[in-house]
């Protein structure tokens, strides 16, 4: 296989749940990247970047070659975050890649990441060979940057394919080329778009072997990643009863009318998007499944809670409190199938 440096690049985590934290600086380590330093919100991120451009030392950091951010988190969410590193003062790098990740992987919040400048999109749950094949595309397949009216961030369009007619506004005469990481913000008045063709970063630090080549991974590596993720399957287990009480206290609260509602919708909201995305990851498919369903259940509508709303509400924490109770990993076989049934009807019978 290919002698590859991947021991020479820094990757900046930012997730605010731990497990997800310790995950991907486990499977990063096992893929050979040198070293991995992980926050816990984009407010902290920003701190630590501010300081590496002053005390290096005391950030923990110097340059960062990538970024893995979460998309929702508390203070400082993923796109925040982003908004800042492509477009805020004091930025060491506003050309890094950006790898944003979310459990919601719906077709408006992956083109809202792609608005705000972001280099690849990985949804929940994930696995080691996913996350492999992200870094891949960074190396194999740059693009260079794009400054225009309201974006700034790697070309939108991953490549120049044939078509029958051709509907961009801008035309090539009307775009500067510039070569490197330039600090320019602005656009000329004869100009709608600056192109900024960067060295390929990544390859360098990968050293000579990654020179003209594909670049790919050692499969054993990923295999071996992927057993560190297993690792993690039966702590997660008892670290999820956490999110368990967490659910149940504001269902509740719910039931006996007690509380702010919308700010007891919004927990079990916020706890369905962590199952959502994080349940597969842990072999637990069905708590990613039943998740969906009731993240969608508990979107904000602007209205209270009806007693059907709050029974459907009930039967979903039921059902992810049998699975992790009964730790049911996998897809459960026919007990998997009846607890999703169950599910299925319950919506149909409170919608």
């Amino acid at each position: 296989m290919q002698d590859l440096r991947w021991d020479r690049l820094t990757v900046l985590i930012v997730d605010d749940n731990r497990f997800i934290r310790e995950l991907l600086t486990s499977v990063l380590k096992t893929l050979g990247v040198g070293k991995v330093v992980a926050d816990i919100d984009g407010a902290a991120a920003i701190e630590r970047l501010k300081m590496s451009l002053e005390d290096p030392i005391g950030a923990g950091i110097g340059t960062v070659d990538l970024i893995i951010s979460d998309c929702v988190m508390p203070q400082v969410d993923g796109r925040l975050f982003l908004r800042w590193i492509r477009t805020g003062p004091n930025v060491p790098d506003r050309f890094v890649p950006f790898i944003m990740v979310s459990g919601a992987a719906d077709r408006e919040v992956v083109e809202a990441a792609r608005d705000g400048g972001v280099t690849e999109f990985l949804a929940k749950p994930f696995a080691s060979k996913t996350i492999a094949e992200r870094l891949l595309m960074l190396v194999n397949s740059p693009r260079h940057f794009v400054l225009a009216e309201g974006y700034f961030g790697p070309d939108r369009r991953r490549a120049q394919m044939p078509v029958a007619e051709d509907r961009r506004v801008t035309k090539k005469e009307q775009i500067q080329f510039i070569r490197g990481p330039s600090s320019e913000r602005t656009l000329r008045d004869d100009v709608r778009a600056i192109h900024f063709n960067l060295d390929d970063r990544l390859r360098d630090k990968l050293g000579p072997n990654a020179r003209n080549i594909p670049v790919a991974f050692d499969p054993a590596l990923i295999q071996a990643a992927e057993r560190r993720i297993q690792k993690l399957v039966g702590d997660y287990g008892d670290w999820m009863e956490r999110y368990v009480t967490a659910i149940s206290t504001a269902q509740e609260a719910l039931i006996s009318g007690k509380g702010d509602q919308d700010q007891n919708l919004a927990k079990i909201n916020e706890v369905a998007h962590e199952l959502r995305g994080q349940g597969g990851i842990f072999d637990y498919p069905l708590v990613t499944d039943v998740g969906k369903s009731l993240y969608k259940v508990t979107k904000p509508t602007g209205q209270p809670p009806t007693q059907d709303r709050i029974k459907l509400i009930g039967a979903h924490i039921d059902t992810i409190r049998t699975v992790f109770k009964n730790k049911i990993v996998g897809h459960g076989g026919d007990v998997g199938t009846a607890l999703l049934q169950e599910i299925e009807a319950a919506v149909k019978r409170y919608k």
